[in-house]
């Protein structure tokens, strides 16, 4: 990978919001491995009695957060 950082202790480095993923680094066996288990979640997650309630609503907080913005 191009950007190569040491790891450092909690408070050391200033927090960040922003996560900046070059995506064509991603292995290809990396990649499914992290989409299945993604939508492996996201199914679990639609079986819980509520969970597609939950996850409209942090779909929602999210588009409204993103456009408060």
């Amino acid at each position: 990978m191009a950007d190569k950082r040491s790891i450092s202790a909690p408070g050391e480095e200033q927090i960040t919001s922003a996560i900046h993923i070059n995506t064509a680094e991603i292995p290809a066996h990396v990649r499914d491995d992290l989409a299945a288990s993604t939508l492996d979640l996201i199914h679990a997650i639609l079986r819980q009695p509520g969970g597609r309630e939950a996850l409209d609503a942090r779909t929602a907080a999210r588009y409204a957060a993103a456009a408060a913005k």
